[in-house]
């Protein structure tokens, strides 16, 4: 570092230190001279390539919570805009964090706070773990926000495990996803849990229905009205002679539109199309090709990416494994990146079966 900038880093850091220290403050206008100060710290923090809204933020929050003469003068604003660059390359890079959340989250904690944070949560739950921590990111304080989520997620899988140990944590998840504040997606979780029995052990439907109900305005309304669809159109279909599995995946798919068993009747028909060309080459896979293609906006050209994925990965693992090689390529065929995909199921199946 050179030494005659050394001194106005020490400042920079000092000053992103104080703001984040206390919760994030709101403000009407301000007096004319903050303002001039916050635009010309803004403007120095935006120079080195900071996004502009994150920059607007800290300039703000300093010329609210500091005072004019502790924050210094253009070297220390550019030394903040440099320290803010690191951070925001740092946690696109580790974290993988989208612009919203390092905007969000950047002027309350730094780099490394935030880290930890994420790792908290990890923790807690290493499939939910990053929701609870992103949740946590829009609070004031993030960390006391954090530990909030980590005792009422755990708190509320405890109570789910008792009626349906396979979709606590999913229902839970769920309703830290969603756009309703903490309290609410809490009240909404323990009416929630009350519509599990309705699923009959449907988990696959079960967490669909999750995952959608609790970003409607009314979870526990929506829940209900997706449950009642499905079981309508279950019938429906069965009555007309579809097989029962066939009949509860496709209304699960269609019990989400506006339209439930007219989007039903339709999937049938694109099932139903996709299966027989499909049984020409592949029969032994042809329902799992039709059933994953049939939602597809082009369901044909869809069907034949998967059943060339499919012979794709019996090609590759039926080199090193010829026994589970169409095990596997059944996992697999519907992946982005299939090869990939079929090799990770492939050491986990080989790793449980020793």
């Amino acid at each position: 570092m050179n030494r005659r900038h050394a001194p106005a880093v020490a400042r920079a850091q000092t000053l992103l230190e104080n703001v984040r220290r206390t919760p994030m403050r709101t403000g009407g206008r301000l007096a004319e001279r903050r303002r001039l100060l916050k635009a010309h710290i803004e403007s120095a923090i935006e120079a080195h390539g900071v996004p502009d809204r994150l920059a607007a933020r800290i300039a703000f929050q300093l010329v609210l919570k500091c005072s004019p003469s502790q924050l210094g003068d253009e070297r220390v604003w550019s030394a903040l805009g440099s320290l803010v660059r690191q951070d925001v390359e740092r946690l696109q890079q580790g974290l993988r964090l989208t612009d919203r959340l390092i905007r969000v989250g950047l002027p309350k904690l730094s780099a490394d706070d935030m880290e930890r944070l994420f790792n908290e949560m990890q923790r807690v739950d290493a499939k939910y773990g990053r929701t609870l921590a992103e949740a946590a990111l829009d609070g004031a304080d993030p960390r006391e926000m954090a530990r909030r989520y980590a005792r009422a997620f755990t708190e509320s899988v405890s109570r789910l495990v008792a009626k349906n140990p396979r979709i606590a944590r999913t229902l839970a998840g769920a309703a830290f996803r969603s756009r309703h504040p903490l309290p609410n997606a809490l009240e909404y979780l323990s009416r929630f849990d009350a519509l599990v029995h309705e699923f009959h052990g449907d988990v696959g439907f079960a967490r669909t229905v999750a995952r959608a109900a609790f970003i409607a305005p009314d979870p526990v309304r929506a829940a209900r009205q997706f449950v009642h669809d499905y079981h309508a159109v279950v019938r429906q279909l069965t009555t007309r002679g579809l097989e029962p599995t066939i009949a509860r995946t496709l209304a699960g798919i269609a019990s989400l539109g506006a339209e439930p068993l007219t989007t039903a009747c339709t999937l049938v028909e694109k099932f139903r199309d996709i299966e027989d060309v499909v049984k020409r080459s592949h029969p032994h896979v042809a329902r799992s090709v039709a059933l994953a293609a049939c939602r597809a906006t082009d369901p044909m050209g869809t069907a034949r990416l998967y059943v060339a994925n499919y012979d794709r990965i019996v090609n590759v693992i039926g080199k090193i494994d010829p026994q589970r090689a169409r095990r596997v390529a059944n996992q697999a065929f519907r992946s982005d990146n299939p090869i990939a995909w079929a090799r990770r199921f492939h050491r986990e199946v080989k790793s449980a079966n020793g």
